[in-house]
């Protein structure tokens, strides 16, 4: 009775802390999945796949900064990090209603991350950043053309996760 018992409580502990990695990790791997209601968080920021399917950057939790446009185009929606080097919205049917469009970008080994800064933003091994909100914490309507220190800001967000990617 006693190895049930703890046999039962070990599985519930992988479940809880397998569902706490998913609904408040800052960090996307290949295979990951954001379910209806999981984000990816970094206080203030949160990149959530709503139930009405759109996929939303928020700051404080009510102010959007970034959408995938997906709102109403399906129900069951999930963003899935896939192995090819994609990032994809899929209904519960399985149709795609959005795409990263990096496809086969990736080198091997990728992954997306909630950055301090506001950004959402998909990085290779090599730390090459190959897809991005570039929201830097600001909503479009306040977002500039990119100009010498935004391309700086994204040199200096790829070096922190290339440091990051190769810690222990």
């Amino acid at each position: 009775m006693k190895l049930c018992t703890k046999l039962a409580v070990a599985v519930v502990l992988i479940a809880l802390i397998t569902n706490a990695r998913c609904q408040a990790a800052d960090v996307m791997e290949e295979g990951d999945t954001l379910r209806e209601g999981q984000a990816l968080v970094q206080d203030p920021y949160s990149f959530i796949m709503q139930s009405d399917c759109n996929l939303v950057l928020y700051k404080y939790g009510n102010q959007p900064l970034w959408a995938s446009g997906t709102d109403g185009r399906g129900t069951g929606c999930v963003f899935t990090l896939q192995y090819d080097g994609n990032a994809v919205v899929y209904t519960g049917a399985r149709n795609d209603v959005y795409s990263a469009n990096t496809y086969g970008r990736n080198d091997g080994s990728h992954f997306i991350i909630m950055q301090r800064d506001g950004n959402v933003v998909m990085y290779n091994s090599h730390g090459n950043a190959i897809w991005a909100t570039g929201t830097y914490g600001r909503a479009f309507s306040q977002l500039k053309p990119l100009d010498a220190s935004a391309l700086q800001r994204l040199r200096h967000a790829n070096e922190s996760a290339g440091a990051r990617a190769s810690q222990p």
